[in-house]
C-alpha cells in the first residue's frame, strides 16, 4: 500500500458577508495546493451591525451551508480543519445560540476570533505575499491598512519590525449602517462622511505625523471592487500603483454621490453603497502619510488561516520569524511608555533560561513562552504614570492596549502576570487588586513566578549579570550568575522572591555568584 505523503486540511471562514472554505493538501509550507474552494454569500454583517442579533432564519441557513461543507470535507478525506468566525458573529448578542446550533447540527466547532487576531491573520498572509514579491520594509518602511466589514487595522512596519499598530471599529458595512439611506443619497453625504472618518482616525494622524513610508499597502473586503473601478484585474495577487494615479482616481470619486456612482461604473446598488464609504475611508487614510507607491493585495482572512496552520505545523523558521515580529510590537508598546529597554531585555533573557528548565514538566509550551516574553518586556510600563503604584498602572495599560495577534484572554494573562510579579497572588485582603479568573490562576502564577525571579536578578537595573547558567536537579533550581561586580542586592532580592516560585512549582530556587 502506497504511503500517504500529504495532509488534507480545510479552512472555513464564517465572515460578515460570506462563508468560505478552502481545502488544501500539504506536505510543508513550500509544498501545498488548493484542491477545492467554495463560497456562499450570506450577509451577516448587515443584520448584526444594525440589530446586534443574527436572525434565526440566517442561523438555519448558516447551518445548512456548513452541513454541505462538511459533506465536501468527508468526500476529500479532510484530516484537519479550522472553522473561524469574525466580526459579525463576534458582535452578535445571540452568538452562543448560533455556535450551539452549528455544533448540534454539524458537529463542527467554531473558534470566534478577537478583532486583533482577525487583523493579524490577514497581516501574516499579506506579509508573505509582499516577501514573495520582494517588497521589503527596509529604508522608509510600509504602512499597512486593512479594512474589513467591521474594523480597520493600521500597522507601520519598518526594518521588518512593527513600529506602530492601532485598530478601529470603522468597517465598511459598519459605516454604511451608521447612515440612513436618504443620507447616503444626499449630495452632502461625502463631506459628512469625510468629517466623520477624519475625526475617528485622528489619533493615528498624530502618531504618524513624523513618519514617512515607501509603500502604502491596502487590503480588505472591498479591494476587488476598488480594483474593478480602477480598471485593473482583480484576479491578480498583487497590484502596484503610482501615487499620482491613485490620487487622480480619488479626485474623480469625490464628486460623486450614490446615483452617479451606479451610473458611472455600471455596478449594482448593493456594491455602490459599499464603494463610496470604501473610497472615502481610503482617501482619509492616504492623508496620514505621503507614500511613493500604493500596493493592493488579494489576500483574504482564509489565506492567513491556511498559512498560520501549515506554517505553524511544518516550519520552525517561519514560527520564529512570526514570534520576533510580535515581540517587536511589545517593544513598540514599551517605547510608548518610556520603558527601560536594557532592563526589560535582561529580565526577558534570564526568564527564558528559567522557563526552559521548568516548562515541559509543568505543561507550558511555545504559546506560554511568547506570553512570558511579552510580560517581561512590559512588566514595568506603569512607571510611566506613577512609580509608587506602577504595577496597578502596568496592569491597566496592558489591558487597554491593542496587542496584534493576541486574544483578549492572552492580553489579560500578560497584564495579570505583570501585576503579580510584584504582588502576592493568593492574598485576598486587598480588594483593589485585579481578580484572576479561576481558569487563569495556574498560568498567571507560573509566569509571574518566573518574572519575579528574573526581575530580582536585575534589581539594580544595571545588568550586572553577564551570563547565567540554570540547572534543575532534585527539585532544586540552581542559578549560577556570572558577574565581576557585587551582587548583594540581586542575591538578597532573589532569596526574598524565591518562596513564591517554590509555592507554584514545588522547586526551590538557589542562587550562586560565579566570578569568571
Amino acid at each position: 500500500m502506497k504511503r500517504k505523503t500529504h495532509t488534507t486540511f480545510a479552512a472555513i471562514h464564517l465572515g460578515s458577508e460570506k462563508i468560505s472554505m478552502q481545502i488544501v493538501e500539504y506536505r510543508n509550507i513550500d509544498r501545498f495546493k488548493i484542491i477545492e474552494s467554495v463560497n456562499r454569500r450570506i450577509r451577516l454583517g448587515e443584520a448584526t451591525f444594525k440589530n446586534k442579533i443574527i436572525p434565526f432564519k440566517l442561523v438555519s441557513e448558516i447551518c445548512d451551508v456548513l452541513q454541505g461543507f462538511k459533506r465536501l470535507m468527508e468526500e476529500y478525506g479532510v484530516e484537519e480543519y479550522k472553522l473561524q468566525a469574525t466580526t459579525a458573529v463576534r458582535e452578535a448578542s445571540n452568538q452562543v445560540f448560533l455556535l450551539d446550533q452549528i455544533y448540534t447540527r454539524t458537529g463542527l466547532i467554531v473558534d470566534v476570533v478577537d478583532m486583533l487576531q482577525e487583523i493579524y491573520t490577514k497581516f501574516v498572509a499579506i506579509r508573505n505575499t509582499l516577501r514573495e514579491g520582494k517588497i521589503s520594509s527596509e529604508r522608509d518602511g510600509m504602512l499597512m491598512m486593512d479594512i474589513s466589514s467591521g474594523g480597520l487595522g493600521v500597522t507601520l512596519v519598518r526594518d521588518e519590525q512593527i513600529c506602530y499598530q492601532e485598530n478601529f471599529h470603522v468597517g465598511i458595512i459598519r459605516i454604511k449602517e451608521s447612515f440612513a439611506r436618504n443620507r447616503r443619497e444626499s449630495m452632502h453625504f461625502n463631506k459628512a462622511l469625510t468629517e466623520f472618518l477624519s475625526s475617528t482616525i485622528g489619533p493615528v494622524r498624530q502618531e504618524l505625523q513624523q513618519s514617512s513610508v515607501e509603500y502604502l499597502v491596502l487590503s480588505g473586503t472591498e479591494t476587488e471592487l476598488l480594483l474593478r473601478m480602477l480598471g485593473l484585474d482583480e484576479k491578480e495577487r498583487l497590484h502596484r500603483i503610482k501615487a499620482e494615479d491613485f490620487h487622480a482616481f480619488f479626485d474623480k470619486m469625490r464628486q460623486m454621490n450614490l446615483p452617479k456612482l451606479i451610473s458611472a461604473y455600471k455596478i449594482p446598488e448593493s456594491m455602490a453603497e459599499l464603494a463610496l464609504p470604501t473610497v472615502l475611508l481610503y482617501e482619509q487614510l492616504l492623508h496620514l502619510i505621503p507614500a511613493k507607491e500604493f500596493i493592493i493585495t488579494g489576500d483574504s482572512f482564509i489565506d492567513g488561516m491556511q498559512l498560520l496552520h501549515i506554517g505553524g505545523k511544518t516550519s520552525p523558521a517561519l514560527r520564529k520569524a512570526w514570534e520576533q515580529e510580535l515581540i517587536s510590537l511589545f517593544h513598540c508598546i514599551g517605547r510608548r511608555y518610556l520603558y527601560d529597554k536594557h532592563h526589560a531585555q535582561q529580565v526577558e533573557r534570564l526568564a527564558l533560561l528559567i522557563f526552559e528548565k521548568v516548562a515541559k514538566e509543568h505543561g507550558m509550551g511555545e504559546h506560554e513562552r511568547l506570553l512570558l516574553r511579552g510580560t517581561c518586556i512590559l512588566h514595568d510600563i506603569g512607571k510611566y504614570i506613577c512609580m509608587r503604584s506602577h504595577s496597578q498602572y502596568t496592569y491597566q495599560l496592558i489591558c487597554s492596549t491593542d496587542i496584534l495577534g493576541f486574544s483578549d484572554q492572552d492580553k489579560q494573562i500578560i497584564a495579570l502576570a505583570a501585576y503579580y510579579h510584584a504582588n502576592k497572588l493568593f492574598e485576598q485582603s486587598n480588594r483593589s487588586r485585579p481578580a484572576v479568573p479561576r481558569e487563569m490562576v495556574a498560568v498567571v502564577a507560573k509566569l509571574a513566578a518566573i518574572v519575579r525571579l528574573a526581575d530580582a536578578l536585575d534589581r539594580s537595573y544595571l545588568q550586572k549579570i553577564r551570563s547565567c547558567t540554570v540547572t534543575l536537579k532534585d527539585n532544586k533550581l540552581k542559578v549560577q550568575a556570572v558577574s565581576k561586580t557585587d551582587l548583594a542586592l540581586e542575591i538578597w532580592t532573589f532569596e526574598d522572591k524565591a518562596a513564591f516560585f517554590e509555592e507554584v512549582y514545588g522547586i526551590e530556587p538557589i542562587i550562586e555568584r560565579v566570578d569568571k
